[in-house]
């Protein structure tokens, strides 16, 4: 159709005529017709009420165009047909026609006499005083005729100046009469041409015709397979072919007749069996609003059963889904309950949605989520139509598009507003940019200057060995490349090509760098493995003080070596630490004259056992500080009582000091059992070593 309900108050709407919402079509008001209406239509066969109207229209204009020379009462005959005629079109083409084909008036014919008298009385003189005069204007005539193509006509005249030529004056001279014979000559030759002329006229019409015969035959055998078929619902294709039918030109006048005669009865078999068609179209849209009543029943009735102790949420949701896709499929209803049936189905859809956004915890979050992210587009979309640079705007225009697409679906009521909301904001900034064309080339024009200063900063940073530096200035580039807005488009790819060339040349040969390096890096892995391995063996030297004086040698080396995969740095580095630090315990222990740590310094452990051991004999050294203390307090404590003598020992000093001496000593027993049970402990270590 030529317009929406989106763009225009009526279901349809051309430049000739709308349809309004109770299906009344009406013809515009032009400058020959009043408004006037045509008729009724249903919403599903509109299309084909158009297509009839506008052939209707074509038939008018075929048969105006064969008519010539109209009187004043055939003119108005006509005028009459064209008011009362359920056809539209452009009308003033057909006015313009009666004008072209009107009779002349008899005023203008009067005239046309006394300029024939004028030169019949120019003629006369001709004859008189200058024959050659006289052949030489009929000759001038008959070539201006012979460029003509009105064929009655200027055939009858090219005969009138034939006779005119014969009865003209006596020639005297030889030089006269050659002159006469020349324009003869020339006479004759203008009366060929244009003979050669209306012949290649009738003969490319009479071809023409004859196409036209067969064009309308093929359309005959479409029609007619159509009608053999008892596809009685192929109104729209019949409508098609009319409308082909009635746009092809007049054919050779012995077939008309039988061409017409068969078009008509096809199309008046076809058009019979329409109204059987209808009937039955009726009676499905009956049984279709049945159905569909039915299916909105349970629809309300799930819909109406959520509340605060529904949790079955994914049966509910699949029930009243398949519900909607059941609706969806039936087909249409009787116009007359159409709208009703439809705001009935809004309803039950609403009452759904809001039960679940009332009941439903997560789907509320996903709703307030989806309506929170839109909202925010939408302030986004209507800040835009007041930014400045209207080219950056177009684009992150586009972008909020994807965004809203990425983003789930609202109820469809919430999900309307707000995309008419959205729709509103980008419509406006649509007019903006349109309103403001020059502005948006000329901001084009300006990234693309500053996207042109970037390529030859790349175009200097490309061949740098300084790879750390030229990756970030590259990096710098790219984002500064994207924050600049779009440029004309006929220059983005260009200007990218070159920009991402550049980055290319010096990411490729930073590739190829780091690739030497990473082959150097494996090397070197290798190397600090096999140093490693030497330190480790120090770990268990017999002399660990003379064991310190060689690792540091090995220490040196290890540092000397270039780097290692960066995915094995921090594990060679660990690895380094934990060798290094057994052969330093083990000097440190020796020089330190603990009989303990000296042992521990000669046992055979690895890292992880000796780490064990010396936090185990850390522990062990703070509670054996924590005993002696303890010791000494129950000493005192001891020492303390022998001062007194007491008589009674129901003396409240005498229990008070029992009680810390025994106090003191359960707490020393427990220190002590914790000391032996971390001496079994570093023994057992030892023992699996």
């Amino acid at each position: 159709m030529e317009t929406s309900k989106a763009t225009s108050e009526y279901v349809y709407e051309d430049e000739f005529c709308y349809i309004t919402e109770d299906g009344d079509i009406f013809r515009k008001e032009s400058d020959h017709l009043e408004e006037e209406k045509l008729g009724e239509a249903e919403e599903e066969n509109i299309e084909e009420v158009i297509a009839e109207l506008r052939s209707n229209f074509v038939t008018l204009q075929e048969e105006l165009n064969e008519r010539e020379n109209l009187s004043e009462e055939e003119i108005d005959a006509w005028k009459t047909r064209f008011a009362e005629s359920d056809a539209i079109g452009d009308f003033s083409l057909l006015y313009d026609r009666l004008d072209d084909i009107a009779q002349p008036e008899v005023e203008e014919e009067a005239s046309a006499d006394e300029e024939a008298t004028d030169e019949q009385e120019d003629d006369s003189e001709d004859q008189e005083n200058d024959p050659v005069a006289y052949y030489k204007k009929l000759t001038n005539k008959a070539q201006d005729l012979a460029k003509q193509d009105d064929w009655g006509t200027v055939e009858k005249k090219l005969d009138k100046l034939s006779h005119e030529w014969g009865d003209g004056p006596d020639v005297e001279g030889e030089e006269d009469e050659e002159k006469v014979r020349n324009l003869y000559y020339k006479f004759t030759k203008a009366e060929e041409s244009f003979q050669k002329s209306k012949e290649e006229h009738f003969a490319q019409s009479d071809k023409k015709r004859k196409e036209n015969l067969a064009d309308k035959r093929t359309l005959l055998k479409e029609i007619e397979k159509i009608v053999k078929a008892e596809d009685w619902s192929a109104t729209g294709k019949i409508k098609k072919l009319e409308s082909k039918w009635h746009s092809i030109g007049s054919v050779p006048k012995e077939q008309a007749a039988d061409i017409a005669d068969k078009y008509k009865s096809l199309i008046k078999e076809f058009k019979s069996h329409k109204v059987d068609r209808l009937v039955e179209k009726r009676q499905k849209q009956e049984d279709n609003l049945m159905m569909k009543m039915a299916v909105l029943d349970k629809m309300e009735r799930v819909a109406g059963d959520i509340d605060e102790n529904t949790t079955n949420w994914k049966e509910i949701d699949d029930t009243f889904s398949d519900l909607t896709n059941q609706w969806k499929k039936i087909g249409r209803v009787p116009r007359e309950k159409s709208n009703q049936v439809w705001s009935r189905y809004k309803s039950a859809q609403d009452l759904y949605y809001d039960n679940k956004y009332k009941y439903h915890k997560d789907h509320r979050s996903n709703v307030d989520s989806f309506t929170a992210k839109k909202q925010n587009i939408c302030e986004e979309a209507e800040a835009l139509v007041e930014q400045k640079d209207i080219a950056k705007a177009a684009r992150k225009i586009n972008k909020l598009h994807h965004r809203w697409k990425k983003i789930g679906n609202l109820p469809q009521r919430r999900e309307d507003k707000l995309w008419d909301r959205f729709k509103a904001a980008t419509d406006a900034f649509n007019e903006k940019k349109s309103n403001n064309i020059d502005k948006l080339h000329k901001q084009e024009e300006e990234h693309y200057q500053q996207k042109l200063e970037l390529i030859e900063k790349a175009e200097e940073v490309k061949d740098t060995t300084d790879w750390d530096k030229g990756h970030q200035q590259m990096q710098s580039f790219m984002d500064r490349w994207k924050k600049i807005g779009p440029v004309p488009h006929k220059k983005s790819n260009k200007i990218w090509k070159q920009f991402k060339g550049a980055m290319d040349v010096f990411y490729d040969r930073r590739r190829e760098h780091f690739k030497e390096a990473k082959e150097q890096q494996k090397e070197n892995l290798k190397r600090k493995e096999e140093i490693l391995d030497k330190l480790r063996a120090l770990g268990q030297h017999e002399d660990p003080i003379a064991a310190v004086d060689e690792a540091k040698k090995l220490q040196a080396e290890f540092k000397d070596v270039g780097y290692v995969p960066i995915k094995k740095k921090n594990e060679m580095w660990r690895k380094y630490r934990e060798v290094c630090d057994v052969i330093y315990d083990r000097m440190r222990a020796a020089k330190s004259g603990d009989k303990f740590d000296q042992e521990l310094a000669k046992a055979s452990l690895d890292p992880e056992q000796r780490s064990q051991i010396q936090g185990l004999r850390k522990e062990y050294k703070k509670i054996e500080k924590e005993v002696r203390s303890l010791k000494e307090e129950v000493l005192q404590l001891e020492e303390s009582k022998t001062n007194f003598n007491f008589s009674d020992d129901d003396n409240p000093f005498l229990k008070e000091m029992n009680e810390k001496i025994n106090k003191a000593q359960a707490k020393l027993e427990s220190k002590q059992n914790k000391l032996d049970a971390l001496s079994i402990e570093m023994e057992d270590i030892k023992e699996e070593a």
